[in-house]
C-alpha cells in the first residue's frame, strides 16, 4: 500500500511556528497596507518560486508583464514542489527568507494559515470573490481553476468518456499513466479523487465511492508502473494522462509539432472545477511591496485575462465576475465538454482528512 505523509504530519513539523501575518513584531513592516509603486522594481531581481513554473497556466506572461510595467529586472528561478512541500520550505526559511510566492492546490490555503506562513495581505479586488476563494486574514487567493480529465494518444488506446470506462480491458497491461490517481499529496490528484467522488455517487463531504473505484481500477492493472511524463505519452508508452484542462491544450499543441494526435475528454459522468491558489511567503518582508503588488495583479482584469489566454478559467469569470473577450477564449476547449463539471468550495475539504482517508481506505 502507498502511504502518503499526512498534512498532521506538516503540522507537527511546523509545530509551535508564529504567523508572520500583520505587522512583524519589533518592526515597522505591515502587510496589511497596500504596496508602494515606488519600491517594486528595487524589490525585483531573481523572483524565486516553489511549484509556479513559466509554464503554468502563464504566469510566465503574468510576471514578464508585471515587472514591465513596473519598470522592474526580473529574472524569474522555479523549483518544482508540491503544495505541502512548499508550505513547508516557507517555514524552514522564514530566518533567511528566499521564496516570494508559489501556486497551490486549492485545499492547501487554510494549511499555510494554520502553519503561519502567510503574508496577512488581502489583495485590493479581494471584494470580487467568494468567501472560501481567499484568506480572511490575506496571504492566499484563488486565482485559476482546472478541469481534471483524460489526454489520450489514440493509436495506443481508445478514448474513454467516463470514469468507468477506464475499469475495462481495453487499457491492460498499463496503459493508463499513473499521474494523478496514486495518492492525493497535490491539486491534480486531489482534483481526480474530487471528481470520481461526485462522479460516483458521492461528495466532497463522503469519498468512499472514489476509494471504492480507486481500489477497482488499482485491481485492474490498467495502471502503468512506469514514471509519467507527457513526453512518454506522446512517444506512446502509455495511451491515457489525466491532465487539467489547461495544460492538455499545451500538450496537444505540443505533440502535434512533433506529428502526434493527441485529444482531450472531461468525463461525461463529472469532473470538478479546481481552483489554484497564489500563495504569498509572510517572511519575505525584504520583497514585501513586490509580492502585494504582484497579488494584485493576479486577480485584476488584466492578469485574469493572461491566464484565460493560456486556455485557463480565471476564478473571477467562474464566479460570473468577469467576461472574457471571446478572441482571449480562442485556445479554450468547448463549452458543452464542461457540462457535468461542478464547483465546489475548498472550504468544504479538508486536506488532512483525504490524504488520511486515502491511507486507510485505498489499496495502491
Amino acid at each position: 500500500m502507498l502511504t502518503i505523509a499526512t498534512a498532521s504530519a506538516l503540522v507537527l513539523i511546523t509545530a509551535g511556528c508564529s504567523s508572520p501575518s500583520g505587522v512583524a513584531s519589533g518592526t515597522d513592516v505591515d502587510w496589511t497596507t497596500p504596496p508602494d509603486a515606488s519600491k517594486i522594481a528595487e524589490q525585483a531581481g531573481v523572483i524565486t518560486t516553489y511549484g509556479l513554473p513559466d509554464s503554468w497556466a502563464n504566469y510566465g506572461e503574468l510576471l514578464a508583464t508585471f515587472c514591465e510595467q513596473n519598470g522592474a529586472d526580473c529574472t524569474h528561478a522555479d523549483t518544482d514542489m508540491a503544495s505541502s512541500e512548499a508550505i513547508q520550505r516557507y517555514n524552514a526559511e522564514k530566518g533567511n527568507p528566499v521564496g516570494f510566492f508559489n501556486d497551490i492546490g486549492g485545499l492547501w490555503g487554510p494549511v499555510a494559515e494554520d502553519i503561519g506562513v502567510t503574508s496577512g495581505y488581502l489583495p485590493k479586488l479581494v471584494s470580487e470573490l467568494a468567501p472560501g476563494q481567499y484568506a480572511e486574514t490575506g496571504g492566499w487567493v484563488n486565482s485559476f481553476t482546472g478541469v481534471m480529465g483524460y489526454l489520450v494518444n489514440p493509436a495506443v488506446a481508445p478514448v474513454p468518456k467516463t470514469w468507468e470506462d477506464l475499469l475495462s480491458d481495453d487499457y491492460a497491461g498499463g496503459k493508463i499513466a499513473s499521474s494523478a490517481l496514486m495518492g492525493p499529496t497535490g491539486g491534480s490528484e486531489q482534483a481526480a479523487i474530487l471528481s470520481i467522488a461526485l462522479a460516483r455517487g458521492g461528495d466532497v463531504g463522503n469519498l468512499d465511492a472514489a476509494w471504492d473505484y480507486l481500489n477497482e481500477l488499482y485491481a485492474t492493472g490498467n495502471i502503468s508502473s512506469a514514471p509519467s511524463s507527457l513526453d512518454s505519452l506522446i512517444r506512446g508508452e502509455y495511451g491515457i494522462y489525466l491532465q487539467y484542462d489547461f495544460n492538455a491544450i499545451a500538450a496537444i499543441e505540443e505533440a502535434a509539432t512533433q506529428g502526434v494526435e493527441l485529444v482531450y475528454v472531461v468525463p461525461e459522468d463529472g469532473s470538478i472545477y479546481m481552483p489554484s491558489s497564489l500563495l504569498t511567503n509572510g517572511y519575505n518582508t525584504e520583497h514585501m511591496d513586490f509580492i502585494k503588488g504582484f497579488m494584485d495583479f493576479t486577480i485584476s482584469d488584466e492578469g485574469q485575462l493572461l491566464f484565460a489566454d493560456f486556455g485557463a478559467r480565471p476564478i473571477r469569470y467562474v464566479n460570473g465576475d468577469l467576461e472574457i473577450p471571446q478572441e482571449r477564449k480562442s485556445r479554450w476547449l468547448p463549452d458543452e465538454m464542461f457540462k457535468n463539471t461542478q464547483v465546489i468550495d475548498p472550504g468544504d475539504i479538508d486536506p488532512e482528512v483525504l490524504i488520511s482517508e486515502y491511507n486507510e481506505k485505498a489499496k495502491g
